[in-house]
Formats: C-alpha cells, sequence, structure tokens
C-alpha cells in the first residue's frame, strides 16, 4: 500500500470502515504523518456533532448493519480494468471510493439516528394524547353522572355545617343508585387526616356504608359517589386518620336527614 493510499483512509478510518490490514497500516502511518492526524481529529469531531444532532443514540446494531449494507453495496464509478495501473488514476479512483464509503456510512448513521429520536418523541406525544384523551373521557363520564343525579325524580338534597367551619351538602337519588357531595369553606384537616361520608339509617344512625372519602386538602368542589344502599335515609361526616376507616372512628361531626 502506497503512501498515496493511506492519505486516503481518513474518512474510512474514523468510520472503522477498513479492514485489519488497513487499519494497522494507516495507524503505523498517523505516528509520521501530521496532516493525517489532523484529519483524523477534525473527522472524529466532525462525527461527534453529528452524534449530538440526533438528540438520542441509535440502537446498538445499528452501526453494524449499516457498515453490513455498505459492504454489500457496489458503489458507483468507473469500471475497473482486468489489470489496473499503477499510476494517478488508479490512486483517484481508489481515493474516491474511500470517500464514498466514509460519506455514505456517515449520512446513515445521521439520518438513522434522527429518525429513532423523531420515533421517540412521537411515540411520547401519542402517549400524552392517548392520556388527556383518557381523562376527558373520565370527565365527561363524571359530568353526564352528575347531570342524572341532579335531574332525577326522586332527587333529594340536604346538607349541614362543620364545627370547624365549612359546608357539605348531598344530593343523592335512589334511582340513580348514587350522589353528588357539594364541598364549601372546609378547613384542612391535621395531620393528614381526612374527612368521610357515611350513610346511615334509622333513628340510632346505623352506619350502612361509607360514601366517600374525601381527598386530603380538598376544600371545595363537587364529588360524585356511587356507594348507595337502599334504605339509607342520612348522612354522616366524621374526622378520619389519612386514606379513611372501613368503619366511623368517632361519632360524627354533623349529620343531615336525606328524608
Amino acid at each position: 500500500m502506497t503512501t498515496a493510499d493511506l492519505h486516503a483512509l481518513s474518512g474510512a478510518y474514523v468510520l472503522d470502515a477498513v479492514d485489519d490490514i488497513e487499519r494497522a497500516a494507516f495507524t503505523r502511518h498517523l505516528a509520521e504523518c501530521e496532516a493525517c492526524a489532523a484529519e483524523v481529529a477534525e473527522f472524529r469531531e466532525v462525527t461527534a456533532l453529528l452524534g449530538e444532532l440526533t438528540e438520542q443514540p441509535p440502537p446498538p446494531a445499528l452501526r453494524s448493519s449499516v457498515l453490513a449494507e455498505v459492504s454489500r453495496t457496489r458503489q458507483a464509478g468507473p469500471a475497473r480494468p482486468a489489470r489496473p495501473e499503477v499510476g494517478r488514476d488508479t490512486r483517484a479512483e481508489r481515493w474516491w471510493r474511500r470517500a464514498t464509503v466514509a460519506t455514505i456510512a456517515a449520512a446513515a448513521v445521521a439520518v438513522a439516528g434522527t429518525w429513532y429520536a423523531m420515533d421517540q418523541r412521537l411515540d411520547e406525544q401519542s402517549r400524552l394524547v392517548d392520556e388527556q384523551s383518557r381523562q376527558v373521557q373520565a370527565l365527561r363520564a363524571d359530568r353526564d353522572r352528575i347531570y342524572a343525579v341532579m335531574n332525577a325524580r326522586d332527587v333529594v338534597m340536604r346538607g349541614g355545617n362543620l364545627p370547624s367551619g365549612g359546608r357539605v351538602a348531598a344530593a343523592v337519588s335512589a334511582e340513580q343508585q348514587g350522589g353528588v357531595a357539594m364541598l364549601a369553606g372546609l378547613d384542612v384537616p391535621p395531620n393528614g387526616g381526612v374527612y368521610q361520608m357515611w350513610l346511615m339509617a334509622g333513628k340510632g344512625k346505623r352506619v350502612l356504608s361509607s360514601a366517600l372519602v374525601i381527598p386530603p386538602g380538598l376544600t371545595g368542589g363537587t364529588l360524585l359517589f356511587d356507594k348507595w344502599v337502599p334504605g339509607a335515609d342520612s348522612i354522616g361526616i366524621t374526622l378520619e386518620p389519612p386514606g379513611g376507616s372501613e368503619s366511623p372512628t368517632m361519632a360524627p361531626l354533623t349529620t343531615f336527614e336525606l328524608a
């Protein structure tokens, strides 16, 4: 391999598009040729910048598949004579072959990396759109359910004040098997506690079921609940530990009749 041939290997060497013999010869040549050493450094800097433009690394198998495809693809160029003459034309042809390999490999890696990054961004955007769509559908379902309760023929609306301040009211419908809680001006319970609504029945205010655990920190708003129990005729509000309780841990802070 002549010195002229070695000078043409800079781009292919940086992209590892050389065989073992060429790599060894060019490595020895780099120790003696300042021009090629500088060119290799520039090629490496450009290659690094191309990688940064993709924003995300390409898949691990991409490099090997691209180089394998390049090695199988014949590069366009003048037909090679059966016995190439040693001279200027042969070196030029060989230089263009190496330069073409380096250019195609760099372009393929850059384009593939860009498409990979675009696919990742599109997947993330699609996931966000799907999540937002599910949230909108859930809100619409709650809205329709609230309208159904509020407009039911048997709807009953009652409410009561809490000793610490604020008011809780409820609209319930046995026909719709649920109710709507309406909150205003509630104090935030201490130590992470929560207000909990209970369905009750009878003069002794027997607890039938938990209707709703009011989310911590919520001081006002409208909440839907579907835990209706036939025979419930009153609602009680208690202050419970974080997350709510299976049964009341205290006497109701307030109760109101639904009859």
